[in-house]
């Protein structure tokens, strides 16, 4: 009796799985591609990227998918419901039997009347470069007035894991920020705590230690970081920040009363600088060459006023750098805010030294929040600088390059000019940049109930192996204060600082 009936549940499993994938014979050709969210249509995609689920935004009955490559057979999804979400190990064979070549969907469409409609056929190239396994990112509320729940994530990019690094909630909820890596690596790690248990954890070699970077001779902790190319050193602005809310269209503004640019060497546990980047003027948001010959950097005028705090325009410079001997080099002016007209922000050099990626707002250096922040990119071996593809009528902000530098991750509130969403490009050996597209979850309509902000999207090539029960340890430590390396002139900066205080 028993195998009876297994036998007829068999039978029937067999004929609904059938009916489901049977073939439609009859149906209308629309004149237009359906509309999907997110939008995954003509773009370049990795090879190794989780499943791209979608919802279909067509009005219908019922619905299917077929994906394919090489014209082979496809992938079949017939669902009642307009969600469309493939497996796992059958999404990253199509992936990988389709790498260097395109990525088909052709979309049918049930109608009320029972009639089937096909839409043209969408089509994406998958890339022969992988992109870096993982990304790094600050989940932080929309209006940042609390920080309360506030924590430090890594998502697998090649499924839908996500994991904490650090979350504030397991130490008194304190502040914590401008998290970065040596050259995408995950074994090498900054994460700054402010506020109570203040100081920066360095992890470094799946070691940790927490230091101190102020001093009697700098303005105040370093801010935000820089690693070297070697692991020696990690460059740091120092930063009197204030925050502005409801300014205008810009609902937050972080401005920039004084700077200067310090280097910390993690194996001496000093700071170096320069009379040349500690200077009256505003240097900031420090980044390294990937040879480490060079550290560029923005930088405004004095600011004497409230407007001129808020107002300003920053310009892209650099500084030569001797690893050996942790001596400095001359200043240059890579590109004058007076030749663009714009403020220049978030300055990343591509891992060939071949371009420069930076920010363009109509002020200031924190533009996460301006509606007008784009995305550039400079050649440096030409000197010809453009606004790039990928940018739209919200923010295009911070950005990070992947290891090969062929992909890149961008802030951006495209979606509804509200809400920060990563999304990702291919950057061609001639510096075009694919149509852009959104981090991919599991569910395709996540974002539309996702109320928290992604932070600075950083791409790491492996998980972060350290656990978030160590860094939290380290986080309640003391921390070990930074001497002042014995090179630099302190009576220079004493007078530098009371000048800086007028």
């Amino acid at each position: 009796m028993k195998k009876h009936l297994r036998h007829i549940l068999l039978v029937c499993m067999v004929s609904i799985l059938f009916s489901c994938n049977s073939e439609i014979s009859n149906f209308e050709e629309a004149d237009r591609q359906a509309i999907i969210a997110p939008d995954y249509s003509g773009i370049v995609i990795p090879p190794n990227i989780a499943p791209m689920n979608f919802k279909i935004l067509e009005p219908g009955s019922e619905y299917e998918v077929r994906a394919f490559v090489h014209k082979e057979k496809p992938i079949v999804i017939r669902s009642k419901s307009p969600v469309i979400q493939f497996g796992l190990k059958t999404w990253r064979a199509l992936l990988q039997e389709g790498k260097g070549s395109d990525i088909f969907m052709e979309i049918f469409v049930r109608g009320n009347d029972k009639s089937w409609k096909k839409y043209q056929t969408l089509s994406n190239h998958i890339s022969n470069e992988s992109i870096d396994s993982h990304l790094a990112y600050r989940l932080i509320n929309t209006g940042y007035v609390f920080w309360s729940g506030l924590g430090i994530y890594q998502r697998n990019l090649e499924n839908f894991e996500e994991k904490p690094i650090l979350e504030n909630k397991s130490f008194e909820y304190a502040c914590l920020n401008c998290h970065s890596f040596r050259q995408n690596d995950p074994d090498d790690m900054i994460i700054h705590i402010r506020a109570v248990h203040g100081g920066t954890i360095v992890g470094k070699d799946q070691k940790l230690t927490k230091i101190d970077t102020k001093n009697k001779f700098t303005l105040n902790a370093g801010v935000y970081p820089s690693w070297h190319p070697d692991g020696k050193y990690i460059a740091f602005s120092v930063n009197n920040i204030n925050q502005q809310f409801c300014n205008g269209e810009t609902r937050i503004e972080v401005s920039d009363g004084l700077s200067d640019l310090i280097v910390y060497n993690v194996e001496t546990n000093t700071i170096s600088t320069s009379v040349k980047v500690s200077t009256p003027s505003r240097e900031n948001l420090p980044t390294w060459s990937p040879d480490g010959k060079y550290l560029y950097f923005i930088s405004a005028p004095p600011s004497s006023s409230l407007d001129d705090r808020i107002y300003a325009k920053y310009e892209l410079l650099r500084i030569g750098f001797d690893a050996l001997t942790g001596s400095w080099g001359e200043v240059d002016t890579i590109l004058s805010s007076k030749s663009l007209g714009k403020s220049i922000s978030f300055p990343k050099v591509s891992p060939n030294g071949k371009y420069i990626m930076f920010c363009t707002s109509d002020f200031g250096y924190f533009t996460i929040h301006h509606p007008n922040t784009d995305l550039n990119l400079l050649d440096l071996e030409t000197g010809v600088y453009r606004e790039m593809e990928v940018n739209s009528d919200q923010t295009d902000s911070y950005h990070s390059f992947s290891n090969s530098g062929h992909w890149f991750v961008f802030s951006s509130k495209r979606m509804d000019g509200l809400f920060t969403r990563p999304y990702f490009s291919y950057l061609d050996e001639n510096g075009s940049a694919s149509k852009p597209f959104v981090l991919p979850q599991k569910d395709p309509e996540f974002y539309n109930g996702f109320i928290q902000n992604y932070n600075i999207p950083e791409l790491i090539t492996g998980e972060v192996e350290l656990s978030s029960l160590a860094i939290r340890d380290k986080v309640l430590e003391d921390p070990v204060p930074a001497q002042l390396d014995p090179s630099v002139d302190t009576l220079y900066m004493k007078w530098h600082l009371t000048q800086k205080d007028k």
